[in-house]
């Protein structure tokens, strides 16, 4: 009995790589689990216009938490790096306090300009106000998950994760079935997003300050301004990188049809991006504390094994996809699978393009980061321009691809020649052999679309190397 409990406890508490990924990647599953369950339940409780009025609300709220909070949780992973441990807590409770002054300020404008706010918005001025309160809830939210991540506290990331959205989604359908007037339903459903998020952040919020006991401190503040601010413009243009082509579509096309095909496609290879983001949270905590022991040697050796994990997996994605897609979608969507190739090499771009911009957060260079992410926005909406018109939504795929080769090569650029006093340790040939692998596969695709169990059988060999690979070596990074 005493053993089980030690182990339980060691791996809940353990910091290990292969306990980090456990956690990191059990989160997302779950999580887009439940999403992928209930989309269909809360599609037909709320019918379009309900549905169309929560993923209004839902954007609105993804918009602001960005500027509620001005992004001082990006300043965690540098704060762990270049300030005494001893005085980190310290450090979370003062920038915290800066996210509450300014969403305080934030706050009182809204409410001060609430008419011309909830008329433009189209929206009632108790639900604008809902957008403020779970903005900000969210925002302290993110701020303590990302502590939790640079401080390898996987098991409390998936803890808070998993509890906010079991308990939003069970107090939105109670709430749902709870409603007489189908018109308002969409109130259920906001509230039991607003809720979960709004309490536990309080509560969150709460712990560090009660740690950390620091309010303004002007060292503190004067180390995080210069970094979270250009963040606020990446992390926008990151909304504007990832939405412009639907926008874009809808009205160089006008065709409702398209978008949907594209949505569905983009959406769909959006999973390999969540396996990225939550190996990405194991590795940055991890090359850190490597890079700032100076310790080359192991980071080569998990860089190394880190490109062939996410690089296989890549490509069994890609050549499983279109079975997966029939599967779990009709047959209208079925046309939008020659788009997936294109999509998922955008995506192993941004897993390339991670590796400088991880470099580039150590050394505290986020205005650089903010400028890539606005210029690869930028490009990709003329690139939609021109696009679009000619080949549709195989232009916008085409475009946004484009888009994240640029930012690629831009921050690896950056990275060798552009952050003074330190040496970029990667080499552009690092990257050569897994970004041949994912086009090779491509060409597999495409030329044995039509038979499936040969690309399956690929699929397989595929999996079992790497199962193989990393049962020896005990260890996926």
């Amino acid at each position: 009995m005493d053993t089980k409990r030690f182990n339980l406890k060691k791996l809940l508490t353990g910091t290990s790589a292969n306990q980090l990924a456990f956690f990191n990647m059990l989160g997302p599953i779950i999580l887009n689990g439940v999403n992928f369950f209930t989309v269909p339940v809360f599609t037909r409780m709320l019918g379009t216009e309900n549905y169309g009025v929560v993923s209004l609300y839902t954007t609105w709220v993804q918009v602001l938490t960005i500027v509620m909070g001005i992004q001082t949780c990006g300043t965690i992973a540098a704060a762990r790096v270049h300030i005494d441990k001893k005085e980190l807590d310290a450090f979370y409770s003062s920038i915290l306090s800066l996210s509450c002054l300014v969403s305080a300020v934030l706050t009182v404008l809204i409410v001060i300009f609430i008419n011309p706010i909830a008329a433009f918005m189209q929206f009632n001025k108790i639900v604008v106000l809902l957008i403020v309160a779970q903005s900000f809830g969210a925002y302290v939210i993110n701020f303590v998950t990302m502590k939790y991540i640079h401080h390898k506290q996987a098991s409390l990331n998936f803890l808070v994760s998993v509890v906010v959205t079991l308990v939003s989604v069970f107090l939105s359908l109670i709430l749902i079935m709870n409603i007489d007037t189908f018109e308002d339903r969409y109130w259920g459903r906001i509230i039991g997003y607003a809720v979960p998020n709004v309490v536990v952040g309080i509560i969150l919020g709460i712990q560090i300050f009660a740690k950390g006991k620091t309010g303004y401190r002007k060292d503190y503040w004067r180390f995080c301004l210069p970094l979270c601010l250009p963040l606020i413009f990446h992390n926008l243009s990151q909304i504007l990188l990832a939405q412009s082509d639907r926008i874009m579509l809808q009205k160089l096309m006008n065709d409702n049809g398209a978008v949907g095909i594209y949505s569905f496609i983009f959406n769909f290879v959006h999973i390999i991006n969540i396996i990225y983001s939550a190996m990405n949270n194991t590795w940055v905590p991890l090359y850190y504390d490597h890079l700032k022991a100076g310790e080359m040697d192991a980071i080569r050796r998990r860089t190394r094994n880190y490109m062939v994990l996410y690089t296989i997996l890549t490509m069994g994605f890609m050549l499983l996809a279109p079975e997966v897609v029939k599967l779990f979608a009709s047959e209208d969507f079925w046309s939008g699978t020659n788009l997936i190739p294109i999509m998922t090499v955008a995506y192993y771009m941004v897993f390339l393009y991670s590796f400088p911009v991880n470099y580039e957060f150590y050394h505290r260079e986020t205005k650089i980061i903010a400028v890539g992410t606005c210029l690869a926005a930028l490009v990709n909406i003329v690139a939609n321009y021109f696009m679009i018109p000619i080949w549709g939504i195989a232009g916008a795929s085409i475009a946004t691809m484009g888009s994240y080769v640029l930012l690629f090569f831009f921050h690896h650029f950056i990275a060798k020649y552009f952050i003074k006093g330190a040496k970029y340790h990667y080499k552009f040939t690092t990257f050569l052999p897994g970004i041949a692998a994912v086009l090779v596969t491509c060409g597999v695709f495409y030329l044995f679309y039509d038979f499936w169990y040969i690309r399956w059988g690929i699929g397989a060999v595929l999996g079992v190397y790497l199962l193989v690979r990393v049962y020896k070596q005990k260890s996926i990074f």
